[in-house]
């Protein structure tokens, strides 16, 4: 059933809607500020934001460029922690070896395209002997732990 207002609160009402009018068509319209004064207010804006502003580039000395073993040394902090979550999800199949074992060929293909992005014009024959001597200093390296830790655990029996 409809609500039949008195002539008091429908008046009250019309005065309220003249009112929120009145604000919302103040709000409405913009501040006028000078070219000056808007280009301030967006460099504090990007300065807060980080952001650097269009044309001027931030000085080499304030980043601190790691180089990439600093690099894959952090990102391997990580594999850690990756890996067993790999390890404790549904699947069978997913172990810690298999987490590993695609990781390095993910870091394989990360260094053959570099390889590739860097020596786009090298000779199939020298990019080839390039990624033979990659794979061997691989290999050579996984060997090289593997005898190490084959030592420790022979000390470890004796």
């Amino acid at each position: 059933m409809a609500n039949i207002k008195s002539f008091e609160a429908f008046v009250n009402e019309m005065d309220r809607a003249e009112e929120i009018e009145t604000k919302l068509n103040a709000v409405g319209e913009p501040d006028e500020k000078d070219v000056e004064e808007t280009e301030e207010e967006a460099e504090e804006v990007q300065e807060a934001e980080g952001v650097t502003p269009i044309g001027i580039k931030e000085p080499d000395a304030n980043k601190q460029k790691l180089p990439v073993y600093a690099m894959l040394e952090k990102c391997y902090e990580e594999v850690i922690d990756e890996a067993k979550v790999w390890e404790s999800d549904a699947h069978d199949d997913h172990t810690i070896e298999t987490y590993m074992a695609e990781n390095s060929a993910l870091v394989a293909k990360m260094a053959v395209e570099a390889l590739t992005e860097m020596k786009g014009d090298m000779q199939t024959e020298a990019f080839e002997a390039c990624l033979n001597k990659m794979s061997e200093a691989y290999a050579k390296k996984i060997n090289e732990c593997k005898d190490t830790k084959d030592a420790i655990d022979a000390e470890d029996v004796a």
